[in-house]
């Protein structure tokens, strides 16, 4: 895992770096092309939490993928004071450009797999992401003053 997990890591940094993206511009694309739903529309709080960004950067990154044409914000319907973030049939596109050579790849590689097989590594995936998830969960900051704590 950690060897595919080192390799996808290097093919994002240098798919962005021919396409003159930021890496982070990447990651963010590929947040913003899930589906949202009426109860969680894309706002740039959604996405600056699921990128672990703080809101300075998140609107930095959201003016740099608004000016490259990728995204729009627009004013929620049901709450006007909210902005929402709509990816552009641009984005989608270099997306497609991007990531076609990538899916194509990977399906050549899953195609020597049988079903049950799949079935197996996928699960086994899902199980490794949610204990990840959990640990990751679990882990607590130590408090200021202790030997562990971080520097201010």
């Amino acid at each position: 895992m950690r060897g595919f997990t080192y390799e996808s890591d290097r093919y994002v940094e240098r798919t962005a770096a021919l396409h003159g993206l930021h890496r982070t511009d990447l990651n963010a694309l590929g947040f913003l092309i899930r589906p949202s739903t009426p109860e969680r529309p894309l706002t740039p709080g959604r996405l600056g939490e699921a990128l672990n960004l703080s809101s300075p950067a998140t609107t930095a990154l959201v003016d740099r993928l608004e000016r490259s044409g990728h995204v729009n914000r627009r004013r929620s319907q049901s709450d006007r004071r909210q902005v929402e973030l709509a990816m552009t049939n641009h984005a989608r596109d270099v997306g497609r450009a991007l990531f076609t050579p990538l899916a194509q790849q990977l399906r050549g590689a899953a195609e020597k797999y049988t079903a049950p097989e799949i079935e197996l590594v996928t699960r086994f995936l899902l199980d490794m992401t949610s204990a990840t998830e959990a640990a990751r969960n679990a882990l607590t900051v130590p408090a200021a003053g202790t030997p562990d704590a971080p520097a201010s």
